[in-house]
């Protein structure tokens, strides 16, 4: 009797590990980086917190905060990349994890109730007030495809279910350059996911067609959210055949997604994959407003209030300062010399001030 425990220990726990080994794992997956930006392999977990932190070291803009997270590591401080693509993935748990082609990926631990995309893109545009970087923020939210950038260009593309379910009928479709296999664009959950997948193909195109955007000297921010393997798996059940060829389509997608950001790019860009498994309900993607910062200064300025100071004023002080400082030294020691000189026969003052030179 004793005998068969050992042999039943070890089938538990066999089973559980299979169990445990289907299930989601949550990660973000680098697809793509340059040579000059490095990941490190590191077994503590990314706080989703720490997200934004980790794209702001990436593009070499300060954060407010320090990164505790020490999976990458310093770049160089005179290469940055042009661009950051991050596309938030969220998944159902239990569901297989997608098959990514990746260059590093890590666990990640959710410690909050969402991604501050909206104050990362703030952050940027204050870096670099005096340029016009390409910041877009996309997702699926309330039957709207709704984009978020300051380029009118992309107000054009369909932003209702109905509009894009004549997009993917094009020759051009997402559903007609990747297999969808049991997918059926005429339910409401499929439909969503398709497109979402070619919202972010229509972007591409956009700023493809656009290059002018493509000349600011900031570094240009985008983010995704592709939150439809959600209304597949509660549709058709996560372990259903559609749930299947959906994660297929999706990874495939982003791996095109990848290559054409890196040609776009000349590869020159991070491209990051969020993995995420949202608590009970579909995780808060936390975006922003573009009219929300002229509506704060508009209200501020009512009140007769001092403007914010940046985060990098005490290195324009510093700089301002010494430089100041390092100028009067000169000058002072420039004018003690030229006062002290001895206007002798065999010095310059002596040869340009004398008549014999004015009168040849």
């Amino acid at each position: 009797m004793d005998s068969c425990l050992p042999a039943k220990m070890i089938i538990y726990l066999f089973i559980i590990g299979c169990l445990s080994g289907l299930s989601t794992s949550q990660k973000l997956v680098v697809t793509h980086a340059p040579k000059y930006v490095t990941f490190q392999e590191q077994e503590q977990p990314l706080q989703t917190s720490e997200v934004t932190k980790v794209i702001s070291h990436t593009l070499g803009v300060p954060s407010q905060s320090d990164l505790n997270w020490k999976g990458l590591l310093q770049g160089s401080f005179f290469q940055r990349p042009k661009a950051n693509v991050l596309v938030t993935v969220q998944m159902i748990d239990g569901q297989k994890d997608l098959n990514l082609r990746n260059k590093a990926e890590f666990p990640v631990d959710t410690d909050s109730a969402g991604i501050d995309i909206g104050g990362l893109m703030t952050s940027l545009q204050g870096n670099f007030l005096d340029s016009n970087p390409l910041l877009l923020d996309a997702g699926f939210d309330n039957s709207v495809f709704d984009i978020k950038s300051e380029y009118d260009v992309f107000k054009k593309l369909p932003n209702t279910l109905r509009r894009m379910s004549d997009r993917l009928l094009d020759v051009d479709s997402v559903i007609q350059e990747h297999a969808t296999g049991t997918l059926n664009t005429s339910l409401s959950s499929d439909l969503s996911l398709m497109g979402e997948l070619q919202m972010i193909q229509d972007v591409l195109n956009t700023v493809q067609k656009e290059d002018k955007m493509l000349t600011s000297p900031t570094p240009d921010m985008y983010s995704f959210t592709i939150s439809g393997l959600l209304g597949v798996s509660e549709k058709h059940g996560k372990d259903s055949s559609q749930v299947k060829d959906a994660s297929d389509l999706v990874t495939d997608f982003l791996h095109q997604m990848t290559e054409q950001f890196k040609v776009l790019y000349k590869d020159n860009v991070v491209v990051e994959i969020l993995l995420i498994t949202p608590p009970s309900s579909t995780l808060i993607r936390k975006g922003r407003s573009l009219q929300e910062t002229v509506e704060v200064v508009k209200n501020t300025t009512s009140y007769n209030l001092a403007p914010d100071y940046n985060e990098m004023y005490p290195v324009i002080f510093n700089i301002c300062l010494w430089l100041l400082i390092l100028l009067a030294i000169a000058l002072y020691g420039i004018c003690y010399g030229i006062w002290n000189m001895d206007p002798g026969r065999d010095s310059i003052i002596y040869r340009m001030t004398t008549t014999r030179l004015k009168k040849d």
